[in-house]
């Protein structure tokens, strides 16, 4: 039996793999390729992107780069566009995914006739496809988009960006509707998504796939721990993360200190704005900023109370090294696979019930789940001064993960789905 045709639109570069949507794409990619013949189409900035182009080519037969220069964030050219987006009826981060020259490329091979199955990776990349789709569908969506931006507006204080907020969540809530429906299966990333998308937007052809990790890569690395230290791992220029930086320094590592005075916090992730590191510089004046793994001690110290490390070029050590991980977010959507990696790990992990949100792991169980700054800074306590309770947690986590979570589990049912989208489109065109 020949392997379906799958024109697979990937919109953004893959590689290398350091934000949870790259992982679950690049992941389950890697397994699709032993059932599908896939042809990726996507994004490429020559600059940056040309050290990981032979990874990128391997996960299809054929790999078609649309070039294209990213707009430096906060720059004065990147508000002017965002200024100019906001007059039109989509969403700005629609927008930003949008282009002349990926529709062009993406129409010119669904013209071409050959092709079983187009799938659309994240809802932004959506009006690159042609209207109507040439072949059956499928939407790859990573979070119920209209629900962050509405978290960001319920969160944001400046009046200013509470209109923004306010326009950007009406915007994504209309447009979430509608763009899903084109499509003959939607795949949500956990069942609260796949809910949502049926009662809210009255979305059919909703299916779930499972979360993955590779508990081979992700394992105790056996480094020594560093007492007090906690560790936050994330992209610091996706905005709930650096909302969920403000509250924890603000709200919630103040009242940690004053039971560990040697409490230290570590975020681990590309691009923090310089903006977020001198307003928390403030809260704390002994924070510090590494740019390179040699500013740390051999122990991986910096004798900061916050260290901001950028990106780095393996993040399991700083995990490792930490006595507690923490997750304290308020905006998001989705699934964090960051979460699975660090409980693969035999992690401590404490969360906020958003911050964990999809993941089928249990409060008490697998790791500590706080919403309240009080209860969250107790369970960090906790979690630093009661390091058999920590360790047994995180070994409790770090079996119940490896036992039912896979990457290959996860691509044979986005597999199937995939088959249902080429029948129902048979059925439907017959």
């Amino acid at each position: 039996m020949s392997k379906p045709r799958v024109l697979f639109l990937t919109q953004r570069f893959l590689f290398p793999m350091d934000t949870g949507g790259r992982i679950r794409t690049g992941k389950i990619l890697e397994q699709l390729r032993n059932l599908w013949d896939i042809t990726l189409v996507g994004n490429y900035e020559e600059r940056t992107d040309r050290v990981h182009l032979e990874k990128m080519q391997a996960l299809g037969e054929r790999y078609l780069p649309v070039p294209w220069t990213e707009k430096k964030k906060r720059s004065v050219g990147w508000y002017f566009d965002v200024l100019k987006k906001s007059a039109s009826r989509y969403p700005v981060t629609v927008l930003n995914d949008t282009s002349p020259g990926m529709k062009d490329a993406v129409r010119t091979e669904l013209a071409t006739g050959k092709y079983d199955l187009f799938v659309c990776d994240f809802l932004q990349s959506a009006l690159n496809a042609p209207d109507p789709i040439p072949c059956a569908s499928l939407l790859f969506t990573h979070n119920v988009e209209s629900r962050i931006v509405r978290r960001h507006f319920e969160q944001a204080k400046n009046p200013a960006l509470r209109l923004f907020w306010k326009q950007q969540a009406d915007r994504m809530t209309r447009f979430e509707g509608e763009a899903p429906a084109r499509y003959d299966r939607i795949v949500a990333v956990s069942d609260s998504d796949k809910e949502e998308f049926e009662n809210s937007f009255k979305l059919t052809g909703v299916r779930t796939i499972p979360t993955g990790v590779d508990t081979d890569l992700y394992h105790p690395l056996g480094l020594e721990k560093m007492p007090g230290s906690i560790v936050f791992a994330g992209s610091m220029n996706w905005m709930p993360n650096q909302d969920g930086m403000r509250w924890f320094v603000h709200e919630i590592l103040p009242r940690i200190r004053k039971s560990v005075p040697g409490a230290k916090l570590t975020v681990v992730g590309k691009a923090p704005p310089a903006s977020l590191v001198q307003e928390l510089a403030r809260e704390q004046p002994g924070l510090a900023r590494a740019e390179a793994p040699e500013e740390r001690r051999r122990d991986g110290d910096t004798g900061a109370v916050i260290e901001f490390t950028g990106w780095v070029d393996d993040v399991k050590p700083y995990v490792d090294r930490a006595a507690c991980y923490i997750v304290p977010l308020r905006i998001g959507g989705g699934t964090r696979i960051k979460i699975f990696e660090a409980l693969g790990m035999e992690k401590a992990l404490v969360s906020t019930t958003i911050g964990a949100e999809g993941l089928e792991i249990s409060p008490g169980e697998h790791y500590w789940q706080v919403d309240e700054p009080d209860a969250f800074a107790d369970a960090v306590i906790e979690c630093l001064t009661n390091p058999a309770r920590a360790v047994e947690l995180g070994k409790r986590a770090r079996e119940f993960v490896k036992s039912n979570f896979g990457w290959d589990n996860a691509a044979r049912v986005f597999a199937e789905i995939g088959q249902e989208a080429i029948e129902a489109y048979a059925v439907r065109t017959k």
